[in-house]
């Protein structure tokens, strides 16, 4: 089941209840943000996850130290509302909220030690804290507004921390609030580096992406499968697992370009594609070959397997209100077989089902 921008795994005994699965679905989503954030890069991860736990220990020590009262339990509860709104946005919007979260969190904590009267040197403690307002925002917006972001935050805390310690010692209390800004830059000048660096990888990787996918079904291309087949190989020749290929191709579809059009043709196949993908296991790979043809790759999978999955297939395109049927040829590796030779014998099979009539699964064995 999907929810949002996540795929929701739901306990059996929480199927069902409405209510509770709401719940759930929430926890899932938070769990999510704090967890993965905005992006999968492992250090990214890990400074994204250092920022939550720096907010985490930081307010149970604050409440340790300096328990809350009066209208500091208000703030409190603002801030812990604004927070769960913004879990509710889901991982991809989430980050660029706590943004914001996190800065007036900060500030809350500021004006509560500067009303209470606590001693100077306390106040450095905002500084572990206040790198999660660069991470978040690294994570949520482009280079140039989370540089904008984050130093605006930043002046607008040591700004307000300088005139509330102006009356009290000095000079010698700006001495500590311009270490701690100073140490604050340093900070962001080497977070926001990781930001730039983690963009172009971004962009690198966007255009790699953009190398191994089909425009029109955004499939994976056919130098993408054969990438996908040349480690799927080299992984059964190390374990002995099987695996096994189908290839597809769909009956007559040049009549329907001729006479529907292309744009008809064009949605026939990116059904198609939908329709393939969401019949076989997330483990499987499903890439357009070329035309009208699809190929399938179906890991730790013998060909009786494979020859039932084909044939469910089949019958379920047949009943689809697409007009159009499909042809598939099935083959399952052989140890010590060349990709060349289990594609010949997948196309050869292909081939037998064409001839035989269309509309069909055949299969041909090795040996």
């Amino acid at each position: 089941m999907f929810h949002g921008d996540h795929l929701l795994w739901v306990p059996a005994p929480l199927r069902g209840r409405r209510f509770i699965l709401k719940g759930w679905s929430y926890v899932l989503t938070c769990t999510e943000v704090i967890i993965r954030g905005n992006c999968m890069d492992p250090t990214f991860r890990f400074l994204y996850g250092l920022s939550w736990l720096g907010l985490a220990s930081g307010l149970f020590l604050r409440w340790v130290t300096l328990p809350p009262r009066g209208w500091e339990l208000l703030g409190y509860v603002t801030i812990i509302a604004f927070f769960v709104y913004a879990f509710a946005q889901g991982p991809r919007r989430a980050p660029r909220y706590l943004v914001h979260g996190a800065g007036l969190y900060f500030l809350l904590e500021l004006l509560r030690s500067l009303f209470r009267g606590v001693e100077g040197w306390q106040f450095l403690l905002l500084g572990p804290w206040v790198p999660a307002i660069y991470v978040l925002a690294a994570f949520a917006h482009p280079l140039g507004s989370a540089w904008r972001l984050s130093l605006g935050w930043t002046l607008v805390l040591y700004g307000i921390l300088a005139i509330g310690l102006w009356d009290r010692d000095g000079f010698r209390m700006l001495g500590y609030v311009a270490t701690a800004f100073l140490g604050q830059v340093t900070v962001a000048a080497l977070i926001l580096l990781l930001a730039r660096f983690r963009e172009m990888y971004g962009q690198t990787r966007f255009w790699r992406e953009q190398a191994l996918t089909d425009t029109l079904t955004r499939l994976p291309n056919r130098r993408a499968f054969e990438l996908a087949l040349t480690r799927e190989l080299s992984r059964a020749e190390r374990y002995g697992t099987p695996f096994s290929l189908v290839l597809v191709d769909l009956d007559r579809f040049k009549q329907i370009n001729d006479t529907l059009g292309h744009d008809h043709g064009d949605e026939v196949l990116r059904r198609v594609a939908r329709f393939l993908v969401e019949g076989v296991r997330r483990e499987d790979v499903v890439a357009r070959w070329g035309g009208e043809e699809f190929a399938l790759l179906l890991p730790s999978t013998r060909a009786s397997d494979a020859l039932r999955l084909a044939e469910r297939l089949r019958q379920a395109l047949e009943d689809l209100d697409l007009g159009v049927t499909a042809s598939f040829g099935v083959a399952e590796y052989l140890p010590g077989e060349s990709e060349e030779a289990l594609f010949r014998r997948a196309d050869q099979a292909l081939y037998r089902a064409k001839e035989r009539g269309r509309n069909r699964v055949e299969f041909i064995p090795g040996g």
